[in-house]
């Protein structure tokens, strides 16, 4: 073979590897491979905690946006339409304040993602919190009522029960909520399907800080969004050069096995009844929510995640009873379609607006509730 020859082998083979790779691709997916957009590396927003799995910067402004790719509606809602900020203790939203709150009723929303999850339509923003502040606000004023009400968002993606409870201590606490409305379930699933379990999790869940090393190798590899082959290549061995995208791979030490049964979900209700301890000694209400889930396909991995969610909802509601919280039976609620959901978990802002109404719907109802809180 003449030797300009081989350069024209190599790329005809790259090309027909990047075919065949996109057709198969699609034929699984249903849609093109996503290549994610990358960080400057001192940009990034994810970083390591002393005492939770990982936190977000402070006082941060998140610029750079890209379409999702949501299985049930890929390339429809991008990640904000207005910059996202995170205030002055790595939440999203307005920052937190901490001093007394006359005529103003404080919510905390505590979760992961389902909570945390903001998408643009390209017109606004929705997250289910800022809906749920929209809701009570406007009936309230229907009402005449003198409260106004300020809901913080607590969620953050990736978090399991373990990061709920810290956080809530150290940074949500004290901002003197009157409720605190707990909706939990899913991200811990794979930490109950592997071996050697421990009650602290440390069997199967590293500090970012740990694997941060590890991360930053995705930002040394040239990004070529057109090379979808190659992108997957790259992502699948050192990563996207996005921690966010990242980080819930990179503190897990190995993937969970399906085939395993579930080890006893009351170990993560014992962390959360932490919450409605606490929460009682400051006289603090809480509500909570059993987590939506569409099991859109019956494969074994969504079959086996629709099982553990079943599962955490049952003590979720335990939980409840057990403290007297009202409970909302957001599994019921939330319609399981594609107008509500953008995937397993993710709501879109039909979905999110059902979500924050049902919501409301029990907090004004526990308003009028007669004499003390029950679990005061």
């Amino acid at each position: 073979m003449p030797l300009w020859l081989i350069p024209v082998v190599v790329l005809a083979l790259l090309v027909l590897l990047e075919v065949v790779f996109r057709v198969l691709y699609r034929r699984r997916h249903g849609r093109p491979y996503h290549v994610s957009i990358r960080f400057p590396w001192d940009r990034g927003h994810v970083i390591p905690h002393p005492y939770l799995s990982f936190a977000y910067k402070r006082n941060e402004v998140i610029d750079r946006n890209q379409r999702l790719p949501y299985p049930l509606h890929p390339n429809r809602y991008f990640s904000f339409t207005e910059p996202l900020r995170l205030n002055n203790v790595g939440h999203f939203g307005p920052d937190f304040t901490f001093a007394e709150h006359p005529g103003v009723l404080r919510i905390a929303c505590l979760g992961n993602s389902t909570t945390a999850n903001n998408v643009g339509d390209g017109e606004r923003d929705y997250t289910y919190p800022a809906l749920l502040e929209d809701e009570l606000n406007a009936r309230l004023g229907q009402r005449d009522s003198a409260l106004r009400a300020e809901v913080y968002n607590c969620g953050i993606g990736g978090w399991v029960s373990t990061d709920i409870l810290v956080d809530f201590l150290l940074n949500v606490l004290p901002t003197q909520p009157d409720y605190v409305i707990l909706c939990h379930a899913f991200t811990e699933l794979h930490l109950y399907l592997t071996e050697d379990f421990s009650l602290d999790y440390l069997h199967n869940r590293r500090n970012l800080g740990e694997v941060m090393h590890r991360i930053k190798r995705g930002y040394y590899w040239p990004k070529i969004r057109f090379w979808h082959s190659y992108e997957w290549a790259k992502d699948n061995l050192v990563g996207t050069g996005n921690v966010r995208n990242d980080v819930a791979f990179a503190i897990r030490r190995e993937p969970p096995d399906l085939t395993r049964p579930y080890h006893d979900l009351r170990v993560e209700q014992r962390i959360l009844r932490n919450i409605f301890i606490v929460c009682r000694h400051y006289g603090i209400r809480v509500i909570v929510g059993s987590y939506p889930f569409y099991a859109y396909r019956d494969d074994p991995t969504t079959l086996k995640m629709a099982e553990g969610v079943s599962l955490e909802n049952a003590l979720a509601r335990e939980l409840a009873m057990e403290s007297g919280s009202p409970f909302v039976d957001q599994a019921a609620l939330v319609p399981q379609d594609v107008d509500h959901f953008l995937d397993w978990i993710h709501l879109t802002p039909l979905g999110m607006a059902d979500f924050a109404r049902n919501f409301a719907d029990a907090l004004l109802a526990d308003l009028e509730r007669p004499g003390p809180p029950a679990d005061g």
